[in-house]
């Protein structure tokens, strides 16, 4: 995925310039990725019936137990991963909410 993106290497780049170049491309990337995630967010709510499907806690956790271990796989701070994850799934289930009550009110009203 990443391979299509151009980058030099770290140890590649000749100045700080470089570097925040290259976090650049890397962010626009991820904004990318994040934004094809909200698009499955918002299609899963057709699968679920009401509030409690919605926030799964269980599944919660389970995602954010993941994460946590991805992360740490990959040498970075795991607690860090686990609050920017816990902060994404409580954002996805406000909108995932909203657009259940969108529908359900939609449904009332035909």
């Amino acid at each position: 995925m990443f391979e299509d993106m151009d980058l030099k290497k770290p140890q590649d780049c000749s100045s700080a310039g470089d570097i925040r170049d290259e976090i650049d491309k890397i962010d626009k990337q991820i904004i990318v990725l994040f934004s094809e995630r909200h698009k499955y967010i918002e299609e899963i709510v057709r699968f679920k019936q009401d509030e409690e499907s919605i926030e799964a806690r269980d599944r919660k956790e389970q995602v954010i137990e993941q994460r946590k271990e991805w992360a740490e796989n990959h040498g970075l701070d795991a607690e860090v991963f686990k609050e920017i994850y816990t902060l994404l799934i409580e954002s996805n289930i406000k909108h995932e909410l909203k657009i259940l009550k969108s529908k359900t009110t939609n449904n009332q009203h035909v």
